[in-house]
């Protein structure tokens, strides 16, 4: 009796057990939303249509990749914005009537390769016009951002409201202002919008030309998606980025021609659509 009740126990730990032993190849949460580490930076001027990022270690997504599939501007900020004015913040006059100045980031001087002793003596060691170096040493930058008639904070742009007009891109989570310019979405029947190209996603093949990889588990692209080249192996990066990754049907980048017309900000050589 005492042995059977041992061999039942044994087993439940040893379906346990596997249950709980991780899959690479797993393919839930493909499609779910994802927001880019790059646009915690406020000098984060946005991506670029005609360019592709897999960021392979988010812990937003179940699969640990957030594909940004040839998207422009900042998943947080559809209309994009013009460049904010730089200000004084010693100087309560030096926004005029264009709103408040306020800090937009504080981060280390350039080329300090991960220092954590690196610190800035003069505004000479920033990032240029509009950048300081404080007195504890980090490089801030200060804005003017927009208020309205009473005075108060219009708020920033926020991808699930209707009405994101007048008002700036901000860090995601803050109301602190992003410092550069930054181009708006592309059209949302383009295909290349935040819902069409930026979310969770897997790899799921070797990218044209190369060997099949068997120490690899690729993932199966479930209904609705498409196993398409992402990036290829053209010997620069991690050669485990490579490839395909699963993509929403019908979103295969063809030209930049598709951005077509943006709603928010495209004056700038930066900006496609018209």
């Amino acid at each position: 009796m005492t042995r059977s009740i041992l061999s039942g126990l044994l087993g439940l730990l040893s379906v346990v057990a596997m249950a709980s032993l991780p899959s690479a190849c797993e393919s839930g949460g493909v499609g779910d939303p994802c927001l880019p580490e790059d646009e915690y930076d406020p000098q984060f001027a946005g991506f670029k249509v005609t360019e592709e990022n897999i960021e392979s270690r988010s812990f937003q997504c179940q699969t640990r990749i957030c594909l940004v599939n040839h998207f422009q501007g900042r998943v947080s900020c559809p209309l994009g914005q013009e460049a904010p004015a730089p200000c004084d913040p010693n100087n309560a006059a030096s926004c005029g009537d264009k709103g408040e100045c306020v800090l937009s980031g504080a981060v280390e001087p350039p080329n300090c390769a991960g220092n954590q002793d690196c610190r800035c003596q003069t505004d000479d060691d920033c990032y240029g016009e509009g950048w300081r170096c404080d007195t504890d040493g980090m490089c801030k930058a200060h804005v003017c951002r927009a208020l309205n008639d009473k005075g108060e904070f219009v708020g920033c742009q926020d991808p699930t409201a209707e009405d994101n007009a007048g008002k700036p891109c901000c860090v995601p989570g803050t109301e602190a202002p992003v410092a550069s310019p930054v181009c708006g979405q592309c059209a949302p029947d383009s295909q290349r919008n935040a819902q069409q190209a930026v979310y969770c996603s897997c790899r799921c093949g070797v990218a044209d030309g190369e060997p099949d990889d068997p120490n690899f588990n690729f993932c199966e692209c479930p209904q609705g998606f498409t196993c398409s080249e992402i990036r290829p192996n053209v010997g620069l990066g991690d050669p485990l980025l490579t490839g395909k990754y699963c993509i929403k049907q019908g979103s295969q980048f063809e030209s930049e021609g598709e951005c077509a017309d943006v709603p928010g900000r495209v004056n700038s050589d930066q900006c496609a659509g018209f």
